[in-house]
């Protein structure tokens, strides 16, 4: 049908030449060169015009057709040769299942050869080595895949795990920094940039990454137990300023501490030592004070206080606090044994006997009163072997620092801490009169 449509055409065109031919007989002189003409009829340069036109949409339909002819052989190829891959990845995938690392290694080097981009691949390869516990090859697998595919967000956190597993730290860390940069947003690269940042005592980088990941969190409660760390790292930024010297941005970071949590009393506490190394005592003892009548479990901020009159050479005046303190609290006993031991520090034996009998006779007869009890009995040469070797094994000070105890784990100290050792969480530590068997040890 096709020839038969041409012929036709053909057909027209050659009768409407000749048609034309014998109606328009007039000559046209070309000329090529001033020594060269030819003289054609018109209706023939029309027509080799013509002609010329219909071989060049010839010539290049022929050249459309070629290329199209070696694409399709091309994709053809490829497509053959993804289909193998898929193949070798496939069984591959299922040798490492199997646990037959090397077999599932050699067909996905394969695979990957004929798809150097592909991530899953990649990871994959990567996989068999990690599984025969060398990661620093796996490591080179997954940094030429990031060669391949610089923005893949797996790769790069396969990359952080591996570096992290042979030991390279730094390159752990750049890995989830790179992650970052894709997807500020991403929970796993924020936690473990943290650690890392904790692990350097790189406070203050921790608690940026520590902000973001509160912010993300959406759970109530675990936006509250992000928010208790956030409050520790900025607590322990500030502490590494204050250590440092630059007192100012000390202060600032505790601003930031109480802002997040205005009852972490450990800020107060550094806020109040601040200013007494600013020699601003007073101030410190106001600070001191304001966060004592507002928040439980502050003997600690008692001490601290104690210690400023002391070295104010002002004991009557912490003398005459503790006294309110207990006509206010009949029933603290904690206030009470650190009254006693206030007496001790300023060798008023009497006055500590006198008080700690006192608790004795109302059944208060726990680790820390034994203690102070004992010491003031020795002072008056009354005490007994037992009290002295007591004391002796316990290796206190002769300034009877009370013990605290962790509220979160349980954990006894012989002094106040603003983050418990044991379990790590700050703000945990209260007075106990009693030491458990592992405190004493």
């Amino acid at each position: 049908m096709y020839t038969k449509i041409l012929l036709v055409v053909v057909i027209i065109i050659l009768s409407a030449f000749f048609y034309l031919h014998s109606q328009n007989p007039t000559v046209v002189t070309f000329v090529v060169t001033k020594e060269r003409t030819y003289e054609l009829p018109v209706t023939l340069l029309v027509f080799i015009g013509f002609f010329a036109g219909a071989v060049l949409a010839v010539f290049n339909s022929l050249l459309v057709d070629a290329k199209r002819a070696i694409r399709e052989m091309r994709a053809k190829r490829e497509r053959k040769l993804l289909a193998q891959a898929e193949e070798s990845f496939r069984k591959g995938s299922e040798l490492l299942v199997k646990g037959d690392t090397a077999g599932a290694r050699e067909l996905m080097e394969k695979a990957l050869m004929s798809k150097p981009a592909d991530t899953g691949m990649t990871l994959s390869l990567s996989e068999t080595y990690v599984r025969e516990n060398r990661p620093k090859e796996a490591l080179k697998v997954l940094e030429t895949g990031l060669l391949n595919n610089p923005n893949s967000i797996g790769i790069l956190i396969a990359t952080a795990k591996c570096a992290a597993e042979s030991g390279d730290e730094f390159r752990a860390a750049k890995a989830y920094e790179e992650v970052l940069k894709h997807d500020p947003k991403n929970i796993y690269a924020l936690k473990r940039l943290r650690d890392y940042r904790v692990g350097k005592s790189m406070w203050a980088e921790a608690a940026s990454l520590q902000k973001s990941i509160a912010d993300c969190e959406r759970d109530d409660g675990l936006k509250r137990k992000e928010k208790r760390l956030l409050t520790g790292l900025l607590y322990e930024s500030a502490t590494q300023h204050a250590g440092e010297g630059n007192l100012s941005e000390a202060v600032a970071r505790v601003k930031d501490v109480l802002k997040n949590d205005d009852s972490f009393m450990p800020a107060h506490m550094l806020l109040g030592d601040i200013l007494c190394r600013q020699g601003n005592v007073s101030n410190a003892i106001k600070v001191w004070d304001k966060a004592h009548y507002r928040y439980p479990n502050s003997e600690p901020l008692m001490l601290r206080i104690e210690d400023a009159f002391i070295k104010e050479s002002a004991p009557d005046e912490i003398l005459e606090r503790y006294k309110r303190e207990i006509i206010s609290h009949p029933n603290d006993t904690n206030l009470r044994l650190l009254l006693s031991r206030l007496y001790l520090r300023l060798e008023m034996v009497d006055n500590a006997i006198e008080e700690l009998e006192r608790l004795h006779l109302e059944g208060e007869d726990t680790f820390y009163p034994q203690i102070l009890l004992g010491e003031a009995y020795l002072r008056r040469k009354q005490g007994n072997k037992a009290a002295h070797l007591f004391q002796k094994a316990l290796g206190l000070d002769r300034e009877f620092y009370p013990p605290f105890i962790c509220s979160n784990c349980g954990h006894d100290s012989r002094s106040w801490t603003a983050r418990c050792p044991s379990c790590g969480e700050w703000n945990t530590l209260a007075m106990s009169s009693s030491l458990s068997s592992s405190g004493k040890n």
